[in-house]
């Protein structure tokens, strides 16, 4: 029942949702789980260890537990489920299985209720579950369990994997509520033909894993007003910028978690960042690659513009590589790997990224890099195409931008050697404390290495053709493929990349998709409002008209290029949203 992403990149369809919606979700039971078999000697070790046994002490409650037969599947002998600590003869709450739902970058955790860990049951169709659809995406079901060997300290890091499950829903819509004259609402029938993709109520096969999960899914379509401000409850503020501020909401009708980027139109128009911001949107609104954040919506009032994106809450890489200081090669390869297909998908639509830095990628509850962050972006940029505008931070710029000679989309392969360098040593590889001295290490000074046990003979081949200081020459400037098939990314299926199929090495401690633990705690005890604009000239009808087609809330349109990427040819003929420059 399920329908991989890659089967829809090959079939090259176009999938066309003509008006928003939500998706709804409904976890009934699960069949036949059993913990994969490295754990089970582990898991049946901590059943002699009186500490096991307390572990889930206090956590018990009837309808968390298991304890008799009848009616009730009771585990089998080779589930694995065994060895976990029970209290009064039933499984602790706490070690019950739980689902990690996912749609479009918005993630709910759902727990069991009843059951037993190889047999769970969710609550079904008294809790359900809204995501809002504004592209055409996959759902994935998680399915974990707590580690009882795991250390109090590792929150959900250490949590076990049981499997998982990808759907293709359909998004032909169930039926759509339309407000009437008096106030009332009808349903309208829609007679689109039917689009591929799952509806209704079944049975899914648990992949990584056994045994199957019973699940509902409904597609429905809606008509909405202009979102405002007013339809977002403010959660925490996450972060601060010289333009805006952005914030953890909620949307009131679906409960989704989502990130607000708020900036202030006055403070654009006076820098002359008004092209660089609607750049932005412009990527965000055409593009749907598993490693880039996704614009749910954007809209806008007199004085403010509004960005709604997906709420990543598993930290900057800079967070991570600050606090760890380096990373091992297989660490890195994975982060790179992932960062080579947003990239490739970027350049597939004719945009230069040019901003590559540790500061500007997220990592996800699972540890998947979310690349953000896309003011700098350089549009429509083919590959005969070369610009000379100056922008980046001062670590990562290519030699030919230092120069002031034109450069192409090999300079985003110039940053991604840098970013290998820092991930694999802990620092750039020209670093200086001085801008102007480390101006002239890029320009001039030679390529030096650690030892081997630091950065092994392919990553350091890899590192010399990315930091070549000819474009020309660069590896990359013959198109990704090049860099894919260099000896260092030997063994990656880049399909199964693509899909998200390769675990991550490392987890973040992400307990729920209201966590803010992993962002500065100068931004979140602050109290979070959408502050009145004060102090500000009043902007003219011809300022306004810059920021004509901001507002986003259509879905794309459907499959298009290799990468993984959505377009929606609707946005791309809108008048007001082709940035040039």
């Amino acid at each position: 029942m399920s329908l991989p992403a890659a089967d829809a990149l090959a079939n090259n369809r176009l999938v066309k949702l003509s008006k928003p919606g939500i998706l709804v979700v409904t976890l009934y039971e699960a069949r036949g789980l059993s913990l994969p078999e490295q754990y089970q000697s582990s898991v049946r070790a901590s059943a002699t260890n009186p500490a096991g046994q307390s572990a889930g002490g206090g956590s018990v409650r009837p309808s968390s537990v298991y304890s008799t037969k009848g009616d009730r599947l009771e585990p089998s002998s080779g589930s694995g489920f065994q060895g976990l600590p029970t209290v009064h003869g039933r499984v602790s709450g706490k070690y019950m299985p739980y689902a990690l739902v996912d749609f479009d970058k918005n993630q709910v955790f759902i727990n069991s209720v009843d059951g037993n860990p190889e047999n769970p049951v969710w609550a079904g169709s008294n809790t359900q579950y809204k995501f809002d659809v504004s592209r055409v995406g996959e759902l994935t079901v998680h399915l974990f369990m707590r580690n009882p060997n795991a250390s109090p300290s590792a929150g959900r890091t250490q949590d076990i994997l049981l499997g998982a499950l990808r759907v293709t829903p359909s998004f032909d819509p169930v039926q759509h509520h339309e407000e009437t004259s008096s106030g009332r609402k009808h349903s309208n029938s829609d007679s689109r033909p039917p689009s591929a993709g799952f509806r209704g109520t079944g049975w899914f096969d648990v992949q990584f894993g056994t045994g199957k999960l019973q699940m509902g899914i409904e597609f429905v379509e809606n008509r909405v007003g202009k979102l405002s401000i007013d339809d977002f409850e403010l959660l925490k503020l996450v972060g601060k910028g010289s333009f805006g501020k952005v914030m953890q909401v909620q949307k009131k009708d679906t409960g989704r978690i989502y990130a607000i980027k708020t900036i202030r139109k006055a403070k654009i128009i006076s820098r002359a960042e008004v092209t660089h911001t609607l750049a932005e949107r412009s990527v965000l609104a055409q593009i749907n690659n598993p490693f880039i954040v996704p614009l749910k919506f954007s809209f806008q009032s007199p004085e403010k513009l509004y960005f709604v994106l997906a709420f990543v809450n598993g930290g900057e890489l800079f967070y991570h590589l600050s606090k760890e200081g380096r990373f091992d090669i297989n660490r890195s390869r994975f982060y790179i790997a992932e960062l080579l297909c947003a990239l490739e998908c970027l350049h597939g639509f004719n945009v230069i990224y040019r901003d590559l830095k540790p500061e500007n990628i997220l990592l996800d509850y699972q540890g998947h890099i979310a690349l953000c962050d896309f003011g700098l972006c350089k549009l429509e940029m083919k590959d005969e195409d070369s610009t000379n505008t100056f922008v980046g931070t001062p670590e990562y710029l290519a030699p030919e931008l230092l120069k002031g000679e034109g450069y192409n989309k090999t300079v985003d392969w110039w940053t991604l050697g840098v970013l290998l360098y820092e991930m694999l040593t802990g620092l750039p590889p020209f670093y200086d404390e001085n801008t102007n001295e480390m101006y002239r290490k890029i320009l001039t000074a030679p390529l030096n290495f650690p030892g081997s046990h630091v950065v092994p003979s392919a990553a350091r081949d890899l590192l010399q053709r990315l930091l070549e200081r000819d474009p020309a020459k660069r590896l990359g400037a013959n198109g990704s493929t090049e860099i894919k098939s260099h000896p260092f990314f030997h063994g990656i299926d880049w399909k199964k990349l693509l899909q998200r199929k390769y675990e991550p090495t490392f987890k973040p401690n992400v307990t729920s998709a209201l966590d803010t633990e992993n962002f500065d705690e100068f931004f979140t005890r602050e109290q979070p409002q959408d502050s009145y604009v004060e102090g500000e000239f009043i902007l003219s009808q011809t300022m306004q008209e810059q920021f004509v087609g901001f507002s986003y809330n259509r879905p794309v349109a459907g499959l298009d290029d290799a990468g993984g990427s959505i377009r929606d040819p609707s946005f791309m003929e809108a008048p007001g949203d082709r940035v040039r420059r």
